[in-house]
């Protein structure tokens, strides 16, 4: 937590995003990338990703009374996520949904719930995008979670490195990407990099050298969630990616302000936020008054803005872990009137009366501020 805090806010460079350039969905993705860029002209810019301008809210799930996942408040959730939250995807199953603590059914009853919530609303893939967390520690687990989603027509899949067996090199993760990522042969790939939490230690820019080293064996990766405060891994990717063939998505609010002055020469910039579920039109704010669809409109003030506003993100963040990121927002949206439930599976603790009048009190009236 003080490192979040110590993240240097003080001046950045201007960035220059275009979402519009994206608004294709995910299976046109190769199609685009195959087509190129018409005429002859050289200095033609290759067309980003789909997921690659997304803005994703990493988002919870609610567990009922009886501690069963639930389904009955995802359409009014994404409802929420996309017109008061400014967000355009839903990062599910992965770690403030609680993916490593589900069974292989109730990931299957999370994946084609929100798919079929998405449809109830009137939304779509150029939309709202769902990308879901398939990674296990069992490759034939994994693979049959994989398989499911290609089936049930999400946008993407995102694995990590095995938490157990850790791989020793990105030739070991990569082996493990492939393996898993085989079964869904039509669905576009994320890296899902989170070594604080796998224990992984391998670069990120390292594993992307290795994939790219045999495009063959890992043909549906497009990209990953970096979701680590290793800025000089992250400046490698962008420096390595001077084509912008990855969707490089920021996946910890604490360097999204960082992350902008590595987009520099970037036509996109996109994130995954665990706070993104209630404060998405704060980031969302943040990302333009850094001058991510106007850099030429940038002033001073507008930075001054944006770093206040994020030292409020950092802030959130700060007290949500007093009580764990997961249990805050959970309670936060029951506050909101999106869920009717802020229970977590196990082992995951249960707020107490206590922490639930301390989070109405304290910490869900951030929620309200930079509107």
């Amino acid at each position: 937590l003080k490192l979040w805090l110590e993240v240097s806010i003080s001046t950045f460079n201007t960035v220059l995003c275009a979402p519009e350039a994206c608004s294709a969905m995910t299976k046109r993705a190769s199609e685009e990338s195959a087509a190129g860029a018409p005429g002859d002209s050289k200095s033609a810019k290759k067309a980003c990703h789909p997921l690659a301008t997304r803005r994703f809210a990493a988002v919870v799930t609610e567990v009922d009374e009886s501690g069963n996942v639930t389904m009955r408040s995802t359409a009014s959730y994404i409802r929420y996520l996309h017109e008061q939250q400014n967000c355009t995807a839903a990062f599910i199953c992965g770690t403030s949904g609680e993916g490593v603590s589900m069974t292989s059914e109730e990931r299957k009853v999370v994946t084609l719930g929100w798919i079929a919530a998405r449809a109830q609303v009137g939304l779509s893939s150029d939309t709202f995008a769902i990308v879901v967390v398939v990674g296990s520690e069992s490759i034939k687990t994994s693979r049959e979670q994989a398989a499911l989603c290609e089936q049930a027509g999400v946008d993407g899949i995102s694995i990590m490195a095995p938490i157990f067996n850790k791989p020793k090199n990105a030739v070991e993760v990569v082996d493990f990407l492939a393996e898993v990522a085989a079964a869904a042969p039509q669905t576009p790939l994320l890296y899902y990099h989170i070594p604080d939490r796998t224990g992984c230690s391998v670069p990120a820019h390292s594993v992307v050298q290795e994939a790219w080293s045999s495009p063959s064996r890992l043909p549906t990766f497009v990209g990953l969630k970096f979701s680590s405060l290793d800025m000089m891994d992250y400046g490698f990717l962008c420096n390595m990616d001077t084509e912008q063939k990855l969707a490089l998505l920021a996946g910890h609010e604490a360097i999204i302000l960082s992350v902008i002055n590595f987009h520099a020469q970037r036509d996109a910039l996109g994130f995954v936020g665990v706070t993104a579920s209630v404060l998405g039109h704060v980031l969302h704010r943040i990302n333009d008054l850094a001058g991510l669809h106007n850099k030429e409109a940038v002033s001073q003030a507008d930075m001054q803005t944006a770093c206040k506003l994020h030292a409020l993100v950092l802030t959130f963040m700060k007290r949500g872990s007093e009580f764990g990121w997961a249990q805050t927002i959970k309670h936060c949206l029951v506050l909101a009137g999106v869920l009717q439930s802020d229970r977590m599976l196990a082992p995951l603790k249960q707020l107490t009366d206590e922490q639930r009048s301390i989070i109405a009190t304290e910490i869900f009236p951030m929620t309200k501020k930079g509107v």
